[in-house]
């Protein structure tokens, strides 16, 4: 009953995919080896060559890949790239929301590291507290619910779902990138390492990377421009 609750939300949600942001580079590993590999596994890989968007991992599942529902969380996107100097350019992954009802898959209405992880929960309640009318959020900030609010996107922009790693490359469904200079120039990347393209749809939307614009468009229940390329 579990899963069939999550299944006929989302659809009336309209959640079409979960989000999963990384840097470029890392992208070239999850083609190669046609999996998006939680930070269990690429520890006991000794993958020197990935680096994890987070170092810390406070809320303490590292065999869970972290994703958000329909959007990515801008806000943790916005301060990873800030910190980031010398590899600029990132890419958000659009991964099946089939994960969603995935035995093992956690949720949180804010970002999972929140309070060590103990706001994580599994099944419907979980699922659920994503979408509450009032969510309270970083800094003891409350976010409520407005009637404006895009349907598919959880109360607090930051809400975070842990999805049980690896994911083969086969749930990948799309990707977004910030312009289309960057999808020539990751294109032109994989041709010259000898990598197959990825065999989904590819989308220029920079509004996904901009954590105002994106809220904007979430509040007022906009669905922000991607072009596809």
């Amino acid at each position: 009953m579990i899963v069939e609750d999550i299944v006929n939300d989302c659809s009336l949600r309209g959640i079409t995919r979960l989000c999963h942001f990384t840097p470029s580079r890392n992208l070239i590993h999850v083609l190669s080896s046609g999996y998006l590999k939680d930070r269990k596994t690429l520890d006991l890989e000794a993958r020197m060559e990935v680096n994890p968007t987070d170092e810390h991992r406070l809320d303490g599942h590292l065999d869970k890949i972290c994703c958000s529902v329909e959007y990515p969380n801008s806000f943790y996107l916005d301060i990873v790239t800030k910190k980031e100097l010398l590899f600029l350019d990132w890419v958000v992954l659009y991964i099946d929301p089939v994960v969603l009802w995935t035995a093992g898959t956690l949720f949180c209405p804010r970002n999972a590291a929140a309070e060590n992880g103990t706001l994580l929960a599994e099944g419907w309640p979980g699922y659920q507290s994503m979408f509450a009318p009032r969510s309270l959020g970083a800094r003891g900030i409350t976010f409520n619910r407005r009637p404006s609010h895009l349907p598919c996107s959880p109360t607090d922009m930051q809400a975070e779902v842990l999805v049980p790693g690896p994911i083969p490359i086969s749930a990948i469904r799309g990707m977004a990138m910030i312009t289309e200079r960057q999808v020539l120039t990751e294109r032109a990347r994989w041709d010259t390492l000898g990598l197959a393209a990825p065999e989904v749809p590819i989308f220029v939307a920079p509004d996904l990377f901009d954590k105002m614009s994106l809220r904007d468009h979430i509040w007022t229940g906009r669905r922000p421009t991607e072009t596809a390329v």
